[in-house]
């Protein structure tokens, strides 16, 4: 069984490529940003990298001890930019963070697991300054590999759109990240 876990992570890791997904995105030295749902920090490791000693990673998540991960694999790296926040982010204003102060929020494979999709991109709109982006990827409709939620589960293009505009959020680019994801720019 351990070697099936350790296999479904390595194929999950090579769905996307955390690194050219972050540049392609437009992640730049000096940001201020937050993972948002950042698990294993699978994004949130490369960001820090990537945003520099002038810019700060806010990992949140609701489950404490991914978060610890997240904290040693930082340490471990010399990275000193990254906060560590347990929060819901299903509940708006659950991160503490102060309003309009990030430069980007990022939202990667956590919509599909949430009944909240709404809550999540208001939190985050919430903490952005104006011009700021969401940058967020979800698995597409029809796409099936074994980790990948199931298709019943996942909120499709077109309701993350609505979701995104009901908030006041505009879609500046479109993308693909990876052969089973689609990905939006949202700017507030």
């Amino acid at each position: 069984m351990q070697h099936l876990r350790q296999s479904l992570t390595v194929s999950a890791e090579k769905v996307l490529d955390p690194h050219d997904v972050l540049i392609g995105c437009g992640l730049q030295s000096g940001m201020h940003i937050a993972d948002f749902g950042c698990g294993n920090g699978q994004f949130t490791i490369p960001a820090a990298h990537i945003v520099g000693a002038r810019g700060s990673v806010r990992a949140i998540d609701l489950n404490a001890d991914v978060l610890r991960g997240v904290d040693s694999q930082a340490k471990s790296d010399g990275l000193a930019n990254v906060e560590i926040i347990t929060a819901d982010l299903e509940n708006y204003g659950s991160t503490n963070i102060a309003e309009g102060i990030l430069d980007a929020v990022l939202m990667i494979s956590n919509h599909s697991n949430s009944e909240a999709q709404h809550n999540m991109m208001r939190e985050a709109s919430r903490i952005l300054k104006k011009g700021g982006k969401i940058f967020l990827i979800e698995w597409l409709d029809g796409n099936t590999i074994p980790f990948a939620p199931a298709i019943s589960a996942r909120v499709s293009r077109e309701t993350t759109i609505v979701n995104a505009n009901s908030l006041g959020l505009t879609v500046v680019d479109e993308f693909r990240p990876g052969r089973y994801h689609y990905g939006l720019k949202l700017q507030k």
